[in-house]
């Protein structure tokens, strides 16, 4: 920035940089703006989620104006001088290096409206993974956006989300989905949706199984919590931590007998 910095209320931005990306992105130059500040959000991505704990959230700009989504032909984005620069900026590379002329960039963004239904975004959100040898949930709390690698359902309390998280997190729901799921190489690949075509209860704070998962969701938070991460390691490796950090204790053994019980 300069010697006057870059103007209140806005933030110096820049597009992340990944050694993964492919062509022709990887040779698209780092882009550089100042974006008003209500424009850049908090985005949770797979490598922010671990069982049972949430990583710090990455950065994104959003052109969600309290209403909807602004556009490069949305009278109200002329309003935002700093988010208008970028918009078209990235809404200009993205129309030059797409790779079908279906979509806008905004079209892209919120495909089949997977941001805009996040707002206003809910008080207690239970996050799991698409796809991995293991699944993993936790729970996300206030205004962070999901990215769409990522799977989410509101739930209506923290008892509630706990449960779930309790559930998704075990052993025995992974084995079990195992059959519905496609097979990679060597392993099985995506949970999507499948982990719901087991018979999973309903939340209900009357029935005592039901609370007493929630009760040890919260004690395996405080143990997923309490594991030091190492640096420099990926998220793989971290998420792997954890769960044998929780498996390894009266906690994680009390909630594979409740959820086998649960589901038998």
């Amino acid at each position: 920035t300069g010697p006057l910095g870059v103007g209140a209320g806005r933030w110096p931005v820049r597009s992340r940089r990944s050694p993964n990306e492919k062509p022709p992105w990887k040779s698209v130059p780092t882009i550089r703006g100042n974006v008003e500040r209500q424009f850049v959000r908090a985005m949770h991505l797979g490598e922010t989620l671990l069982p049972y704990r949430m990583l710090e959230p990455r950065l994104a700009v959003l052109p969600w104006d309290g209403e909807r989504l602004l556009d490069s032909g949305d009278d109200r984005l002329a309003a935002f001088p700093g988010l208008a620069a970028w918009w078209i900026g990235v809404a200009g590379v993205w129309l030059k290096n797409r790779s079908s002329e279906n979509m806008t960039l905004r079209e892209r963004l919120d495909y089949q409206r997977g941001l805009s239904q996040q707002f206003p975004c809910p008080e207690y959100r239970v996050v799991y993974t698409a796809s991995g040898m293991y699944l993993a949930a936790a729970i996300v709390k206030g205004d962070s956006v999901i990215e769409h690698m990522l799977y989410w359902a509101a739930a209506s309390s923290l008892a509630e989300a706990r449960y779930l998280v309790a559930i998704l997190n075990s052993d025995a729901v992974t084995q079990l989905v195992r059959p519905f799921q496609a097979r990679g190489e060597h392993n099985p690949r995506h949970y999507d949706k499948y982990v719901w075509q087991l018979p999973i209860p309903l939340f209900d704070p009357e029935i005592p199984r039901h609370t007493r998962l929630a009760q040890l969701a919260a004690e395996a938070e405080a143990i997923a919590g309490a594991v030091v991460l190492p640096a420099g390691k990926r998220f793989e490796t971290l998420r792997r931590g954890i769960r044998q950090a929780i498996a390894d204790t009266e906690t994680g053994r009390a909630i594979e007998d409740e959820v086998t019980a649960l589901l038998r």
